[in-house]
């Protein structure tokens, strides 16, 4: 298996404080994140190392595609961190940063994945740069308008 790591980065003009609180609710992220998604959260709250939810989103045409999400780091409001079970991909991990910088918040999204070698060079060549980075860009200038406004 190879090991995949992507980085997105997003600057939003609010307090750290505030761009954790709203990232970490996960139920929050289909507000954001695009395409058809849904996310129930299957522990009670407050958010914390241990939280599980199930997920609902759209993958390559198909609908509905179950997700399991366990929160594996919440170290507020510096890191979040949390692993999806994907039924074709296997674990998941979206690990977010929190940096203060310039009066507002510099948001690191690492995603990182173990694929087959042809996978990941397919992932690398095409699927990164013509459907992963152009959704991602989407879905953080949505994230940055819903709590720049918010």
């Amino acid at each position: 298996m190879t090991h995949i790591s992507n980085v997105y980065r997003v600057f939003i003009h609010a307090a750290p404080e505030k761009v954790f609180a709203y990232v970490s609710d996960l139920t929050r992220h289909p507000e954001w994140s695009g395409g058809n998604l849904r996310i129930e959260s299957l522990t009670p709250m407050p958010v914390g190392v241990g939280s599980k939810y199930k997920s609902f989103g759209e993958v390559a045409g198909q609908q509905n595609r179950p997700n399991e999400l366990l929160v594996t780091h919440y170290e507020s409001p510096t890191r979040f961190t949390f692993t999806a079970q994907d039924p074709g991909f296997g674990e998941v991990v979206n690990d977010f940063k929190f940096i203060l910088q310039e009066g507002g918040t510099l948001m690191e999204r690492t995603l990182s994945m173990n694929m087959n070698p042809f996978m990941a060079f397919a992932f690398r060549l095409f699927i990164r740069p013509l459907i992963g980075q152009p959704m991602m860009d989407k879905a953080f200038a949505k994230l940055k308008e819903k709590i720049e406004l918010g």
